[in-house]
């Protein structure tokens, strides 16, 4: 439910504990001592992530410690169950770890994930759900493994470099430049800027111009509506994307979706695929374990018979892990902002 401004900041303050959450203990990623298999799962995968990012950061650091108390480790791990009338049913995984790396530079960063090359290499994302919205990505997600610099952030404006190899055979190297600018329009409307320019073998070189508008109605609701145009030596002409969603916090635990998406190119079909979808959203059994289920209706269009779908039903479920000290604050945030209300669930 955050302002797209919001997620990319680094939070502020970290308000008391929710009952169920505790600090973590950076790169040890040790279960709370009554904790039972879950716990141990999530500790694992921040071990994992921040033990590596360490011996990195001190291979090529030299002298310099890893800064444990300082770790901003953070990721998000996804399975994903989808069906629709036009492709049956598909499994889809989703990985993102970010770490930093104070002793090359604290400006540095790396990232190891499996997403699709919209959203690693030209910074856009094909929907505005985090987990089963995956089933409408152009490209299908591939492993990459990338370094970033952070050449200035501050509150209006950010930009970074970044470059990174997608992880097949053989390997596929990319590079980007991303620059972001926020206007506050007042205080219920963010306005967001987003241009990246990047190389990639696969698509050659490319320009993606974004922005986002951001809407709070009131402090259960969200208006968000994303725009994207990408231009590059492989789309037919330029390839656009808008979508529009209302988000709904019922309580820090669960929220709702509503959403409408319309994507083309001009020189190719225009719109190929456009549709609505419903989404709800729920943590279960611990904070930071989300359950997401939905369904919508879509109409597709391409130059082959299996492209088209007229008015076609799909349905998904997923389930999705939040790992590290920086979303543990924010959900203890907003465990404060929305706290559960006396209905269902």
């Amino acid at each position: 439910m955050l302002p797209a401004a919001a997620q990319d900041a680094p939070p502020t303050s970290a308000p008391a504990p929710a009952a169920d959450a505790r600090p973590a203990n950076g790169c040890r990623g040790e279960p709370l001592p009554d904790g039972g298999g879950l716990d141990t799962m999530r500790a694992g995968l921040q071990r994992g992530v921040c033990s590596t990012a360490r011996f990195v950061d001190r291979l090529f650091g030299g002298e310099h410690e890893y800064a444990e108390f300082e770790d901003e480790t953070n990721g998000r791990a996804s399975l994903a169950l989808g069906w629709s009338e036009q492709d049956d049913f598909e499994v889809d995984t989703r990985f993102r770890a970010s770490v930093q790396l104070p002793a090359i530079n604290k400006k540095f960063n790396a990232t190891i994930g499996r997403a699709s090359r919209d959203e690693y290499v030209a910074d856009e994302k094909a929907e505005v759900g985090p987990v089963v919205g995956a089933f409408s990505d152009d490209e299908p997600a591939e492993w990459f493994a990338g370094v970033g610099y952070r050449v200035f952030r501050d509150r209006d404006s950010r930009f970074d470099l970044g470059a990174g190899l997608k992880l097949e055979s053989p390997l596929n190297p990319y590079a980007n430049a991303r620059f972001r600018h926020y206007i506050y329009v007042n205080d219920e409307l963010l306005l967001t800027l987003r241009t990246t320019g990047f190389v990639e073998n696969d698509e050659g070189f490319g320009i993606t111009q974004a922005f986002d508008l951001d809407r709070a109605m009131g402090p259960d609701h969200l208006l968000r509506f994303g725009n994207s145009i990408r231009l590059s030596e492989e789309t037919d002409g330029v390839r656009w994307r808008s979508r529009l969603a209302l988000y709904q916090a019922i309580d820090y635990r669960r929220a709702m979706r509503y959403e409408l998406s319309v994507r083309g190119e001009t020189d190719g079909t225009q719109p190929d695929l456009y549709g609505v979808r419903v989404t709800h959203r729920r943590s279960v059994l611990r904070d930071w374990l989300f359950i997401e289920f939905g369904g919508g209706l879509f109409w597709a269009d391409g130059p082959e018979p299996s492209d088209r779908c007229d008015a076609c039903l799909g349905a998904s479920i997923g389930f999705e892990v939040l790992f590290g000290d920086a979303y543990d604050r924010a959900l203890r945030r907003d465990s404060r902002a929305h706290p559960v209300t006396d209905g269902p669930g």
